[in-house]
């Protein structure tokens, strides 16, 4: 408990800082900023420059709810048998958010490269790398109602739960490898390509577990 208490309030203190951080930059700051970039690198969507202040809450936001998310979920109890796994989770997000928040910033002051691999480095390199260390974890969690693969007949029973991580671990290391294959071809993809192999990674994973899920609930899988 107390090691989540320390944990909590060291990356409550990095999202303070790094809200501040904003603000010392904030009258530097052009009116619009550059809010969105495409996959030649530069930026193509302007928004206003509180937009900045707006994104760099997120994180903020992202770490109450997850801090509370374990206080209230019904199988509290079961979140101290993965607390290194979902710590380890609570870390990575935080610091990636905070990470983005400063994609504006580095753009308006010519920080980033003029590269038309950034997008395709942030999308599919991001997505994979996440995608493929969830997967190495997936297997150890523990049954909740927030975290993990919850399909009805994982979380009504605990031996198809585990099978279900397993599953659900291996399914989101093969996305993570199709991400970071596809980085090479970003640029011949394009948005829309980028956002159809998305959709259809992520439903097709879905798919998935949730067939072998009912197949385990059924017998049909040991």
């Amino acid at each position: 408990m107390m090691k989540n208490k320390k944990l909590y309030l060291a990356l409550l203190a990095l999202c303070v800082l790094n809200f501040a951080a904003h603000l010392y930059f904030y009258p530097a700051l052009p009116d619009p900023v550059p809010t969105h970039w495409g996959f030649d690198g530069q930026a193509d969507g302007w928004g206003p420059k509180s937009t900045v202040l707006l994104l760099c809450a997120l994180p903020l936001g992202i770490l109450l709810m997850l801090a509370i998310v374990p206080k209230i979920d019904p199988r509290a109890q079961n979140y101290e048998k993965f607390g290194k796994i979902y710590r380890g989770f609570v870390v990575g997000i935080v610091i990636f958010l905070c990470a983005i928040t400063w994609l504006s910033e580095l753009t308006v002051f010519q920080v980033l490269p003029d590269s038309g691999n950034l997008t395709s480095l942030l999308v599919f390199g991001g997505c994979g790398i996440l995608f493929i260390l969830l997967g190495n974890y997936m297997p150890r969690v523990r049954q909740n109602y927030t975290f993990g693969c919850k399909t009805p007949w994982a979380l009504n029973d605990e031996h198809n739960w585990n099978r279900t991580q397993r599953m659900g671990g291996i399914v989101f290391v093969v996305i993570g490898v199709v991400f970071l294959a596809a980085m090479p071809f970003a640029k011949l993809l394009g948005e829309t390509g980028t956002l159809v192999l998305l959709l259809a990674a992520s439903l097709g994973g879905t798919v998935c577990i949730y067939l072998y899920s009912y197949l385990v609930y059924i017998g049909k899988m040991k």
